[in-house]
């Protein structure tokens, strides 16, 4: 039984339990998010793409513990280059890329959504990253996406503190841009961005922080003329 299903711009895990990325979770995601970045699913035109859950009042509980337990270390090695493939992968998209958060987000869940341009969270919505406290560093990239979203502070916090955060909370932290019951209204204005405009700004922001100020500018410049915008 497949654990994401494609309905055109929206992707939707659902793996009969508690949504565990587990490493045959993550090499579906991977074929999932590669069919969609070449058009054979989720249309890469001005629609953004959309990920939620498919499981009432549950996102995603994070890794597999169970299998993550019996892994070696190069195992375990290979199993968060996976993760890091698969979010890099989502990262790079060229449509906007959006988490619908429905219920507890947590772990390498909250990895996975780091990885997308948007986080929108229901009122029930929960989050946290427990690392920490059961004994394991996160491989799939969460420490360092942190920083794109998140106060030094606000990371420590949830990092190290291990606290449950409420959608509210999570919203004052910058880890969430969006608390409501329904985005369908954000989700039809993210669709009438310009596609062309969309992959600038993304690419841009992409490489941002590695060029320098004079590097970004002729970068910005190959872009635009890449994308016809100049």
């Amino acid at each position: 039984m497949p654990r994401f299903h494609v309905n055109g711009n929206t992707i939707a895990f659902d793996d009969g339990g508690m949504n565990l990325l587990s490493s045959d979770a993550l090499r579906e995601l991977r074929d999932v998010v590669s069919s969609a970045a070449e058009g054979g699913g989720a249309p890469v035109g001005s629609a953004p793409l959309v990920f939620r859950s498919g499981r009432e009042r549950l996102f995603a509980a994070g890794a597999d513990m169970a299998e993550m337990a019996a892994f070696n270390a190069m195992q375990a090695a290979d199993f968060a280059l996976l993760g890091q493939e698969v979010f890099d992968a989502i990262e790079k998209l060229p449509v906007v890329t959006v988490a619908v958060i429905d219920g507890d987000c947590f772990g390498g869940a909250l990895d996975l959504v780091l990885a997308f341009d948007l986080r929108f969270a229901t009122p029930r919505s929960r989050f946290a990253h427990p690392g920490a406290r059961i004994g394991i560093v996160t491989g799939f990239g969460g420490t360092s996406r942190w920083r794109k979203v998140l106060s030094r502070a606000a990371a420590r916090k949830l990092f190290l503190g291990n606290p449950v955060l409420s959608s509210q909370e999570a919203l004052e932290a910058g880890l969430v841009d969006r608390v409501a019951a329904s985005f369908d209204d954000e989700l039809l204005r993210l669709a009438a961005l310009d596609p062309a405009t969309t992959r600038f700004v993304k690419e841009l922001s992409r490489h941002g922080e590695q060029l320098s100020e004079g590097e970004l500018q002729r970068f910005g410049e190959r872009l635009a003329r890449l994308y016809g915008l100049a």
